[in-house]
């Protein structure tokens, strides 16, 4: 399934990616030897007019073999006119660019799609902080519906609508205990003058203190707790949410070795010590699973899925932007950055277990991927391709063939030493 994923993906990415150079080739009348999806030899191809259609053994890369191209073109059959070098310079730049714009379409396409039909989870309030904005205003377990009028279907928006009050009175939709009710919190400008925040925690999920289920390993069945329990305090701190809980335990145990933890058991209260014995608190609750508030998830419609889809986009081009930027920089290792073949193949596997919608945003995440490296101005991709047809344009004569030829023929074999590196240090990172 793992292999099936991956030249699948790969068909997908480069087909799209090649057919956008084949598209604008045919539209600015250049004409097309073939069209190939795959290197090396050839498995399946079709002549149809003028164009060879050819899928390739080896599903890694692609191609469109333009007349001209390689500037030797010496077909009698070819008019002249439809030769690529004999085009001004911005047809080829046009060309070029075609492919990677291709490959930003089907990102912007798979990203809506998925906002259009995933279920979101609607954001809750997790906690407050003491004396902060929100904690005179929300409660754990209230539902944000909307936000001055906007709903809410991601935590991020709930982000970007403090930020943009520039601390004027937020208005939020919210449910609480079955009722909708509308809610205003002032945000407060950080100490730092680097925006505004409320003090409030949101998640999709929160946890109660209620022990719904109590392995006998555990040690707070060890201490006298059992499934069904509820913690009500920490040492002499009450507690009324899970996060309350979690935070009272990690600052008991830090002061104090045992710490008595109160329950409600039918409508009574008892006192049980946990000894902590130098574990953590995670290692005290392991085998311990506590209840939660339900998750409450709906669709996001036409008009809402599109702003969600497009700020997906967005975000994952400025992720990738800012990736390359690190890259170049030094602040960031390229052993960490960087997944070849085998590495693509892991995360599509991955994926593929958590759902086709889960699947299909990877595949737009890869495309918006695939295009940006191709915008690149490295010999062989399509980014310097650009910038040599933009300095002949500029210069108003054409770079000598042998030498452009020469630099990405240069740049293609870089390419693939770079692609056998990156495999090999997928091989040592998934099998090491």
């Amino acid at each position: 399934m793992t292999v099936l994923l991956f030249v699948v993906t790969i068909i997908i990415l480069v087909g799209v990616h090649e057919c956008g150079h084949f598209l604008a080739a045919r539209a600015l009348g250049v004409y097309v030897h073939e069209f190939a999806i795959g290197m090396g030899p050839v498995l399946v191809s079709r002549k149809r007019g003028e164009t060879t259609y050819a899928l390739r053994l080896i599903p890694i890369g692609g191609y469109v073999r333009m007349a001209g191209e390689d500037r030797l073109e010496t077909g009698e059959a070819v008019p002249a006119d439809r030769v690529l070098y004999n085009k001004p310079a911005y047809v080829r730049v046009l060309i070029s660019l075609a492919g990677p714009v291709m490959n930003a379409v089907l990102a912007l396409v798979a990203l809506l799609a998925v906002s259009w039909a995933m279920s979101f989870p609607v954001p809750q309030v997790a906690d407050t902080i003491a004396g902060e904005p929100a904690a005179a205003v929300f409660q754990s377990g209230d539902r944000i519906l909307a936000i001055d009028g906007r709903p809410v279907y991601a935590q991020s928006e709930i982000t970007r609508g403090i930020a943009a009050s520039a601390g004027r009175p937020v208005e939020f939709l919210i449910r609480r205990g079955g009722a909708e009710q509308i809610v205003s919190v002032t945000p407060r400008a950080k100490d730092d003058g680097s925006g505004y925040l409320i003090g409030a925690y949101f998640a999709s999920s929160i946890p109660t203190p209620e022990i719904v289920r109590l392995e006998a390993s555990s040690p707070l069945f060890f201490a006298g707790a059992a499934a069904g329990d509820r913690i009500v305090a920490v040492g002499d701190a009450p507690v009324t949410t899970g996060l309350e809980a979690a935070a009272q335990l990690t600052a008991a145990f830090a002061a104090t070795d045992p710490v008595a933890i109160t329950l409600e058991r039918a409508e009574r209260k008892l006192t049980i010590l946990v000894r902590a014995n130098g574990r953590t608190v995670d290692e005290i609750l392991e085998g311990a699973t506590f209840g939660d508030l339900g998750v409450e998830t709906r669709r996001a419609g036409f008009a809402a899925g599109l702003g969600l889809g497009w700020q997906s986009f967005v975000s994952y081009a400025g992720l990738l932007v800012v990736t390359l930027r690190d890259l170049v920089s030094g602040s960031a290792e390229a052993r960490e950055a960087i997944s070849g073949p085998l590495g693509i193949a892991d995360v599509l596997s991955k994926s593929f277990a958590y759902g086709f919608l889960f699947l299909l945003e990877i595949l737009g995440f890869l495309s918006l991927n695939f295009a940006i490296i191709n915008l690149i101005p490295f010999p062989g991709l399509d980014g310097s391709r650009v910038v040599f047809a933009l300095v002949e344009w500029i210069r108003g004569k054409p770079i000598p063939p042998q030498k452009e030829g020469i630099i990405h023929a240069i740049g293609f074999v870089v390419l693939l030493i770079l692609l056998v590196v990156i495999t090999y240090r997928d091989i040592i990172r998934l099998f090491g």
